[in-house]
Parts: C-alpha cells; structure tokens; sequence
C-alpha cells in the first residue's frame, strides 16, 4: 500500500497580515513555529520514506521540521508550489475585494471559474498538482510519502484525489496551516481519502 501525507504549510507573513503570497517567498512567524512542532510531535511514529516539497521558504521550512523525526531524503519539486496569482501577488486582501470584484467573488464563491490576472487559473493548478501527484505516487509505490505545500495547491490535490472534476473544488475546503490531509492508494493506485484537512494536532495553540 502506498500512503499519501498532505500538510499545508505553516503560517507566514502573507497568512499573518493578509496579503496574497503566491509564489512570493516569505518567511514563517512565532506561530507558525509552534505549530510546525505540534505537526512533527504528531507525525513522528510514521514511517515516513521520503518528504517532497515546494520551493518556497514557508513550506522548506515546514518540511524541515517534520523532518528532524525522520532524516528521510527530501526532495523539491517546484510544481509543488501555490497558485500564481499574476496581479495579486502581495496585495491585501481588502484591496483586491475593492479593486477586482468579479475575480475575488469567483476565488471565494466560484473557485473552478477563478483566474489570477497575468497568473494562473484554478485550471491551471488543477493540472499541475494532479500530473505531479501522480507521478510521485507512480515513482514512491508501497512507501509512505510526505508533500509539503500550500493551501491553494492542497486543495485542488484534494479535489482530484476525491475523484472529483475541477467543478466540485467548491466542496473541499481550504486547509488551515499545517493540516494534516492522509490518502491511501491502492495496487492499481486507486487513492482513498482516510483523513482530510485535519488540525486536530493543534488543539491549544
């Protein structure tokens, strides 16, 4: 059986004071410390093989200290990496509501028909996260694999490993930092969502 740990990174600055972060690489805050401790105490009696990640510092980090449990090979795949959101990149939350009204309803009310200006669509992400996944799965068979990366890219991995089209993304949520989503597949790699944007790990913080 080939078993399949999502965890979304922790928090950072762009979580922390509201801003679209994108592929902008900033750091984790005091928070975020803590809860990557709380998310490695939890994963720390799984048989993990292997860590993949993006290459942003926020999720490098975070699989960095999942890691110190396991000293497993980790590996940076780029296609990892969140949602280009074009336009938006370091912008306020507050100010995109006022300055793209259309775009910012879709991302949070109509996430399949969601296009970044001068960035990615969700269609876009949705097929890139779902040609990695794969391929990681296809290449990581019978091992216990951990993928470090963001809300937006976890949410659309999510999708299609509910078996889902693009058009029901609207139904998965987006994870809090560090949530934990756990998905078997079977010999012909058939995936079963067993725990799913779980932070249960975090009571307290």
């Amino acid at each position: 059986m080939t078993k399949l740990i999502l965890v979304r990174h922790c928090q950072s600055e762009g979580n922390l004071h509201h801003f679209f972060q994108g592929r902008i690489d900033t750091d984790i805050t005091d928070l975020g410390v803590r809860q990557i401790e709380c998310t490695a105490a939890c994963l720390a009696d799984e048989p993990i093989d292997v860590l993949y990640v993006s290459s942003k510092k926020r999720a490098q980090k975070t699989a960095e200290g999942l890691n110190r449990f396991h000293h497993v090979p980790m590996k940076v795949d780029d296609r990892l990496t969140e949602i280009n959101v074009g336009d938006w990149e370091g912008v306020t939350l507050t100010e995109i509501a006022q300055r793209y009204p259309q775009a910012f309803d879709n991302w949070q009310h109509h996430p399949a028909v969601f296009e970044a200006p001068h960035g990615e669509s969700m269609a876009d992400v949705y097929a890139r996260v779902s040609t990695v996944l794969m391929e990681i799965v296809q290449q990581e068979q019978n091992k216990t694999v951990c993928i470090v990366s963001h809300g937006c890219a976890i949410r659309n991995m999510m999708c299609f490993l509910h078996g889902w089209p693009l058009e029901r993304i609207d139904e998965v949520p987006l994870g809090s930092n560090t949530a934990i989503n756990v998905v078997t597949f079977d010999e012909q790699l058939r995936p079963t969502v067993i725990v799913d944007s779980s932070t249960a790990h975090l009571t307290g913080l």
